[in-house]
This record gives C-alpha cells, structure tokens and sequence, in this order.
C-alpha cells in the first residue's frame, strides 16, 4: 500500500512537469479545441484569446494547490476577464457553466492519459487518483460559485447602464434587423447616415494589465483621427478588444504606414474600408474582423482589409456581403441585372480569360472579332475606366456574378 508520502512526492513531481511550457501549451490547445468544437462562439478571435489566458491561469492556479488538502481560491484576473466578456456579449450563465464543465472533463482526460496512466505501481495509481480528482473537482467548483457572482455583477451594470444600450442597438445592427436610423443614431451618440470606416484595436498580452484600460481608451481615438472622423464610437468585445467605428461625411482617409508606426507599443489595429449608412455600418465592420483574422494568423501590428479582401475572399473570411460588395464596387452600371449587361458581361469574362484575344472570344461566342471590340467599349464606358484597370479583382467580380448570378 503505497504511503501518503509517495503519493504527495508524485502529485508535487506531477505539478513541476506540469508547469512546463511545452505541458501548458498542450493542454490549454486540447482543452480548448473541445470547448470551441462544443461552443462554436469561441471561433471568434477575442473570445478565443481570453478563453487561452482564462484555461492557463486555471491550470497554473491548480497546479499551485494541487498537494493541499485545503484550498484558497483566488482567481487570477485572466479568469475574471473572461466571466466579464461573456456577459458584455449577451450570452447567459450556461455558456460559462459549459465552458468549465467541458473543460474539467477535457483537463481530467489530459492528465490521465499523458500522467496517471504512466504510473507502473496500480495501488500508487489508484491512490493517486483518489487525491487527485478531489482536489481538481474542489478547485473548478470554487471557481464557478466566484465566478458566477462576478458574471452576475457585470451582466447587472451592463445591462443597467447606457453601454448596455449602445451594445444592444449595435448588436441589432450587425445582426441585419430593422432599425429606426435616428432613434439608433441617438442611442449610439453616433451619425449613422454617414460613411462608416469600422476597425478592431487589441493589446495583446505582453502588455501589462493596469496599462490595458488607458490604451484601449486611447487608440481608438487616435485611429480615428487619422481616419479623417471625430470621436468613434466604441464597444469593448474582449478583455483586451475593442471594437470602433469612425464616422465622415466622405470618403475616410486611408490608414497610412505612417499612422500605423505610430500605434502605441503591444497595440494592434484592424481597417475595414468605408461604407455608407446603417449597411455600410455592418459591412465595414465585417471586413474589420476579417482583417484582425489574418492579422491574429500572420502576428501582424496591423492589417487593412482593402490590402487582404481577395485572400480574404479566397478563404471565405469576408462575411456575407463581402462578394456583394466587391461585385457592387467593381462593376458599378455593368452589374444590372438586364440581358444587356448580362451579355457585356460575359463578353468581357471571356475576354480577361483569353488575355484580350478578340479573335477567339468571337469564335467561342460565334461573333465577329469587332463586335467583340465593340462590346468591350461599351463595358468599359459603364465601368468608367479600362478593363486593365484593377484587372484581378474586376475578373473576380465577373466570375462571381457568373456563378451566382446578382449577389
């Protein structure tokens, strides 16, 4: 029978590898994958990353009690910042109940595999397991009750105050309903019937805590600004995320090099392009969020959609509207629905594919090479410039409306 000393010797040997980098990273990516796989919200980036820094301060939180029979809990703020962003998105306690309830099953099954099941000596096993399920179980239960009141608190002030009303009106807006423009634009404090450059700015974790608050607050201001708008208007989505919008009665000014060097150290910054209107509104947004996919994925400081959107589009990033709105800027009076333009522009498709070669565009078309000329004039004329001009993504507008018709 194995003694209770050899078994508090393994459970310390057993929090010392554990600590490990190389260990960690393991188990905060398999804990994680199996909470996203039973909760796909967590695809979002924000969410994601806050659930990371959440399951790896809890594992380091249990690893530092796991040879004590009694347990002083004391969540790490990372483990409070994700209680706080699930409830500053809308969702409910059950969401944050699953989210540790998968988690303890994922962890147990992790350690078992990977730790216990190593162990040669069956009575040293089972004691093993007879210390260890306890406390884990002990810990996560303390956990959730902490947590549970602290996600009560912050869904009590969001919902009472006018963040909670400015988050729902926007919420409303992103998700495509119906809304009153000015009783919205009143909501928000914010001109909706103008254009609308949306962006995405994080700090990311090498920042220290008590510096997050300050740059979230003051970066959106400065983006903005050089944005050509006053001041955006704002709703946090993430512990360290902020999402923005920059309002101008024009066209905004095009986030510069220059504009990006000048982002605080640890800060980042996602562009979408300008769109008017309350659609405008959502569609920047989504290429916002686009761009912060493959800035998350690339590590970059800051990424424009306009300089991604046909990556974007390849991998299928760019929300519903991003081949609308690619097609509707494109092709301008050539995408109308008549036979007409339907003709140009399938005469012109043929014509990009064939490098230009009148001659064997009339054959596939059974026309002569000059009606073929002159069709591509007549293309040119409703595009309002040559169809060399932005070739690649006026060929991808045609190829898009090709296949699905008007989008």
């Amino acid at each position: 029978m194995p003694t209770d000393a050899a078994v508090m010797q393994w459970l310390a040997q057993f929090a010392q590898v554990s600590e490990s980098r190389e260990v960690l990273d393991q188990l905060v990516t398999v804990v994680d994958d199996e909470i996203t796989a039973a909760l796909p919200m967590f695809t979002d980036p924000t969410l994601r990353r806050d659930l990371d820094a959440s399951t790896r301060s809890n594992w380091k939180g249990f690893l530092a009690v796991a040879t004590h029979d009694v347990v002083d809990v004391r969540p790490a703020p990372e483990i409070y910042d994700l209680a706080r962003t699930l409830a500053r998105r809308g969702f409910e306690l059950p969401v944050l109940l699953a989210v540790y309830r998968i988690g303890q099953r994922s962890a147990w099954q992790f350690i078992t595999e990977t730790r216990i099941a190593g162990i040669a000596d069956a009575e040293l096993r089972s004691a093993v397991l007879m210390q260890l399920w306890p406390r884990l179980a002990n810990w996560l239960d303390t956990m959730v009750e902490a947590l549970i009141l602290t996600f009560a608190d912050e869904r009590d002030q969001w919902q009472r105050g006018a963040r909670a009303r400015r988050t729902e009106t926007v919420r409303t807006i992103l998700a495509g309903q119906a809304v009153d423009v000015d009783a919205a634009t009143t909501a928000l404090s914010y001109p909706l019937r103008q254009q609308h450059t949306a962006f995405v700015v994080w700090v990311d974790e090498h920042a220290a805590d008590a510096d997050v608050q300050r740059l979230l607050d003051a970066t959106p201001v400065a983006v903005s600004a050089a944005l050509g708008g006053d001041r955006p208007l704002t709703i946090s989505s993430g512990a360290r995320t902020m999402w923005c919008w920059s309002a101008t009665t024009g066209p905004s000014k095009p986030l510069s090099d220059k504009d990006i060097a000048a982002l605080p150290e640890f800060v980042h910054t996602a562009a979408g392009t300008c769109h008017r209107g309350v659609d405008g509104f959502r569609r920047s947004h989504a290429e916002a969020l686009a761009a912060q996919t493959v800035a998350h994925r690339r590590g970059a400081n800051a990424i424009r959609y306009a300089d991604v959107e046909l990556a974007c589009l390849a991998a299928g990033i760019a929300g519903d509207d991003g081949m609308s709105t690619l097609v509707r800027r494109e092709l301008g009076r050539l995408a109308a629905a008549d036979d007409g333009a339907a003709r140009l522009r399938d005469t012109l498709r043929l014509y990009l594919e064939h490098a230009g070669d009148a001659r064997a565009v009339g054959e596939i078309l059974n026309l002569h090479p000059n009606t073929v000329r002159y069709r591509i004039r007549q293309a040119e004329q409703l595009l309002g410039h040559s169809v060399d001009h932005r070739r690649v993504y006026l060929e991808l507008a045609l190829h898009i409306v090709s296949a699905f018709g008007a989008v």
